[in-house]
């Protein structure tokens, strides 16, 4: 039986890996955007965008920057149901994009057991859907949930995606053996979700927010439809489909009034680069140039990074926006982050995640 199952799996991942090849030789970063244009403007609305928010734990005091309070996440749903909310599942949103205003996705990255135990009945409570995003190695350790709980809840009707096998860091992987590790991580839980589940989920959400272009490929080659990254902001009709921004509602982000804002918020049209991370090294310098779409209607622009207010790197000529700083050493990942508020008021938001891999 297990070698029948590490045979399976083997074989799998050679299959992949022919796939792959020919996904990361056919790229060419000098095209990337283009690329994610075609790839994001081909199945959604010219109108269409979305709020995604990602959870990790409820209820648990031990790790607070991952943890919601089951009372606030009872606030903010109550917010969302008394306020003319609609709530999808990913891949349900992605299928049948309505003409709701209103639209978020929640979703819950590991697996964990306090998800079961105070996020989920808060959800049927609320009639709220949701997609829970599973690390298939931790399945049944002490603080995750096991199969059956899992099988229970996509019968209710929780979206089941991918968050990997083991949860790794992926970019701290040489470029040259990346894929080929993706990929036999991706065989892995494919094979536990076929063995547990009775079917392979084809939306992901990568470990830590950290992705490149050929993991995307990968993802895309495969059949998965969607891929969520960890970095702030809003689903948008430009939105590379496989590098999906999700706010966080976690830590010191659980407060109502900043949910609010969050739900409530467009994005914020640029181009110039993709929605790709960037890879830094410590202390290299970081110069971006960006183009502002419907700049008239957007009289200031605000710059955030490394989480703090920095209008000082951020020079706007029009509808350019130049960008240049360093980047911190005392950090692994870096959000670079521009808000505007247009000429109806309207608050808009765009970021960027800068990964340090020598962290």
């Amino acid at each position: 039986m297990q070698f029948g199952r590490t045979c399976s799996i083997n074989c799998f991942v050679v299959l992949l890996l022919i796939n792959a090849t020919s996904c990361r030789s056919g790229s060419k970063k000098t095209d990337a955007h283009q690329k994610q244009l075609v790839i994001a403007t081909t199945e959604l609305p010219a109108d269409f965008y979305a709020v995604g928010i990602v959870y990790h734990r409820f209820g648990d005091k031990r790790y607070p920057s991952t943890n919601t309070p089951p009372d606030k996440f009872e606030e903010q749903l109550k917010y969302l149901n008394q306020n003319d909310f609609k709530t999808y599942t990913a891949s349900g949103l992605f299928k049948n994009p309505d003409n709701t205003q209103k639209k978020v996705v929640i979703t819950i990255d590991d697996g964990l057991k306090s998800f079961y135990t105070h996020g989920w009945p808060l959800l049927q409570k609320y009639n709220c859907k949701a997609t829970l995003f599973v690390n298939t190695e931790s399945v049944g350790w002490s603080d995750y949930m096991s199969w059956p709980q899992l099988r229970e809840l996509h019968k209710e009707g929780v979206e089941i995606g991918s968050h990997s096998h083991k949860h790794m860091y992926f970019l701290n992987v040489p470029e040259g053996q990346r894929v080929q590790t993706f990929l036999a991580d991706l065989a892995v839980s494919e094979q536990l979700f076929k063995d547990s589940l009775g079917f392979v989920p084809k939306v992901y959400a990568y470990p830590y927010g950290e992705f490149d272009e050929s993991m995307a490929n990968v993802l895309k080659s495969r059949g998965y439809t969607l891929a969520f990254a960890q970095n702030s902001g809003v689903w948008g009709n430009q939105t590379h489909l496989y590098a999906i921004p999700r706010f966080p509602v976690a830590g010191n982000f659980v407060n109502l009034d900043s949910f609010k804002s969050k739900v409530n918020m467009k994005p914020l049209l640029v181009s110039g680069l993709s929605d790709f991370p960037i890879e830094k090294d410590v202390s290299s310098a970081v110069s971006l140039n960006l183009q502002l779409h419907f700049s008239d209607r957007i009289p200031a622009i605000n710059c955030f990074f490394n989480n703090k207010s920095n209008n000082a790197i951020c020079k706007r000529l029009n509808d350019s926006i130049y960008i240049n700083t360093t980047m911190p050493s005392d950090s692994r990942r870096v959000l670079l982050t521009l808000t505007a508020k247009d000429n109806s008021g309207q608050w808009l938001w765009w970021s960027k995640l800068l990964v340090n891999t020598q962290k």
